[in-house]
């Protein structure tokens, strides 16, 4: 069989997304103690959005290089530490990792939010386009985030989220759930549940979308986790990017 000779385009293509990729430094907030990994992209002369991705249970700890562990493979941090995230969230998004010991408290996730909007943080992000996820615990904990303070957050993504607050108290805020089936860690119930119940309640599907995957993987290191891998193909998605950018405080976007 011929070995099939790569354009000129794709390898151009290959080398622009691998370029994209940046070592992750760190932040200190002395009034959570939280500590974090942050992404900025390359020449910020202006606003840009923020993404705060909350890990899942696997790597709590206090080394927060565990935040891009082989178990966390997809997430942002890993994809960005890498060079090997979409270039449309390296080029467009402020991502900012922060780190617990003890679960995600939504009133600590919020009053971290307080210090990265402030001068002491020395990020320039626009604070009508701040944007929580997570996945697993830290899906859970985005949308408990968002759930207790809705003014604060233009969007919520949750992936594979372990818990859900009342649909009501997401009632202005656009939720995008990813998960898969087949998650033998956290049934997909939690995220079609939610979805559902933002729907009846007026939400249309532009702002309470849900996304199943039939056969997600398991996370890298982690095979007997089938199916809660879900941060793979979710954080991979162009649309979700595109979508996030669309999402703004005041803009009216949410049902």
């Amino acid at each position: 069989m011929r070995r099939a000779i790569p354009t000129i385009a794709t390898l151009v293509l290959a080398s622009a997304a691998k370029m994209q990729g940046a070592p992750l430094r760190q932040l200190h907030d002395p009034d959570t103690g939280l500590s974090a990994l942050f992404y900025m992209p390359p020449a910020a002369a202006e606003p840009l959005p923020l993404l705060l991705y909350l890990h899942g249970a696997g790597e709590s700890g206090r080394e927060l290089r565990d935040l891009i562990s082989e178990g966390a493979t997809g997430t942002p941090p890993v994809e960005l530490e890498h060079g090997t995230a979409l270039p449309f969230l390296a080029k467009h998004f402020i991502v900012v990792a922060p780190q617990t010991d003890h679960g995600w408290r939504p009133a600590e996730v919020n009053k971290f939010l307080d210090f990265l909007l402030s001068s002491r943080a020395g990020l320039p992000i626009d604070a009508a386009r701040c944007y929580v996820t997570g996945h697993s615990m830290g899906g859970g904990g985005a949308l408990h985030a968002a759930a207790a303070k809705p003014s604060r957050w233009a969007a919520v993504v949750a992936v594979a989220p372990a818990g859900a607050p009342r649909a009501a108290d997401l009632a202005t805020t656009p939720v995008w759930c990813f998960h898969g089936k087949n998650d033998v860690v956290v049934p997909s119930g939690i995220s079609e549940h939610l979805v559902q119940r933002l729907r009846t309640g007026g939400a249309d599907e532009g702002n309470a979308k849900l996304t199943l995957y039939d056969a997600a993987p398991a996370p890298k290191g982690w095979p007997a986790y089938d199916g809660h891998g879900s941060p793979m193909p979710a954080y991979a998605t162009p649309d979700l990017w595109r979508w996030l950018l669309e999402k703004r405080l005041g803009s009216g976007s949410a049902a």
